[in-house]
């Protein structure tokens, strides 16, 4: 993986990404993994207990919706974008980022997402997506006129699991800043 440097919208910042080659078990994971499969790789990892034991909860609460909305138990679902060897990254390494941070506690503003639909292996889906849907019970989110996705499965249930409230920003002193980017290069807002 490597940090290059991006602009959105006239914002500079930094674009995680990840190349890979999946030599975890010599099988082909075009149909995707299970929970089992993924949970397996993180647990006969390196990382931190910390990181595996959160890491693994994220997936967890990611099979149990997509487990919810397909009518089958948890350890039954494949999961295919999520399974990908980045999304998997993704997951790891913001576990390992709130470690390393050494938080009291996470607080997010009210979440928004995009409108219309998106296509993933399912088909065409509204969004937000079922599965984010089910992930994000209980937590205030809104739509906008911006035609795409703007929560994945894997940033609600990251939000989900490290998120103790959701609102607007309390008093606080701002001691550090940083920006990340996404790969997308929308016309209405930085991403």
């Amino acid at each position: 993986f490597h940090f290059p440097w991006g602009i959105r919208q006239g914002f500079a910042g930094l674009i995680f990404v990840v190349h890979a080659l999946d030599h975890s078990s010599g099988a082909s994971h075009a149909h995707g993994r299970s929970l089992g499969e993924i949970r397996g790789l993180i647990e006969k990892s390196r990382l931190s207990e910390f990181v595996k034991g959160r890491s693994v909860s994220v997936f967890e609460r990611i099979a149990r919706a997509e487990g919810k909305i397909h009518a089958m138990p948890a350890e039954n679902v494949t999961f295919h974008e999520v399974g990908a060897v980045d999304s998997i990254a993704d997951i790891v390494l913001a576990c390992a980022g709130l470690e390393a941070l050494m938080l009291d506690s996470v607080i997010a503003s009210p979440l928004v997402d995009g409108s219309g639909t998106m296509t993933c292996s399912h088909g065409h889906l509204p969004v937000p997506a079922p599965a984010t849907l089910e992930i994000l019970l209980g937590i205030p989110v809104r739509q906008i006129d911006e035609p795409h996705e703007l929560i994945t499965p894997t940033g609600a249930a990251l939000l989900a699991e490290f998120c103790s409230s959701f609102g607007p920003i309390p008093e606080m002193r701002i001691e550090q800043i940083g920006y990340g980017l996404g790969t997308r290069d929308t016309d209405s807002r930085p991403n």
